[in-house]
């Protein structure tokens, strides 16, 4: 359920408050998850929440599981720069919270992790410049070399490093997913999560975003545990300056 997140992000821009809601849609389960993304910055400082439920049979599968993200930080030279990253994951009446203190001046992590509100655990994590939910919002800056491919690291993503890979789609795979989700005109790219639960370990997330506020419109990614395609579009976008 981890890579539902990525299909509910919301927009990129200055001093105002966002809010989204999307629905993700699973082979022949339906309807198995609906998100809700809040997004507040000023000139200084960003806070983003985006909170994922599971829904009908993929809620009794999980234990009705529900998934908070928190991304707290500050804003330089136009870039999130996140201090404080946390999970916070509730499932069959456990809770299990994450929290990620960035150090950028020593490029050191700590995590800490609690259950049913016990701290467990504290050590030092690998370092990463973004979390995943700032790796989103930074990609107009990343993207600017124009080059094809792109290699990332940000807590998200790959377990042992981060690594998020970024490229843009062949357009055949935009004709497919054209045909297949979203027959509208934006910006498409792909990333690699290198997550466990896809077939052969690739995560490939296919993604379309408004290019002109950085919204991503719908996404998908292909065949998960030999079952079926995630697709996932957004159902509600309110904007407040």
């Amino acid at each position: 359920m981890r890579i539902i997140l990525l299909l509910f992000l919301a927009i990129f821009s200055h001093s105002y408050t966002v809010k989204a809601q999307y629905e993700a849609n699973y082979g022949w389960f339906g309807t198995i998850a609906t998100a809700s993304g809040i997004f507040e910055k000023n000139e200084t400082n960003y806070k983003i929440v985006t909170t994922t439920k599971a829904k009908g049979l993929a809620a009794t599968l999980s234990g009705n599981l529900v998934q908070t993200y928190i991304s707290e930080g500050i804003i330089k030279n136009n870039r999130l720069v996140p201090l404080k990253y946390i999970m916070n994951i509730k499932r069959k009446g456990n809770d299990y919270l994450r929290i990620y203190i960035f150090d950028h001046k020593n490029k050191t992590i700590i995590k800490k992790r609690y259950k049913n509100g016990k701290l467990t655990k504290v050590y030092k994590y690998f370092y990463a410049p973004d979390d995943i939910l700032t790796l989103y919002w930074n990609l107009p800056l990343y993207l600017k070399e124009k080059k094809s491919f792109y290699i990332f690291y940000a807590v998200g993503g790959r377990k042992t490093d981060g690594r998020v890979d970024v490229s843009f789609p062949t357009k055949e795979e935009i004709k497919q997913f054209k045909k297949e989700i979203f027959n509208k005109k934006g910006i498409f790219l792909k990333a690699n999560l290198y997550n466990k639960v896809f077939v052969g370990d690739k995560g490939i997330l296919y993604l379309v975003i408004n290019p002109e506020n950085w919204v991503t419109l719908a996404g998908e990614v292909k065949n998960v545990l030999k079952i079926g395609d995630l697709k996932g579009k957004i159902v509600d976008f309110k904007q407040k300056n």
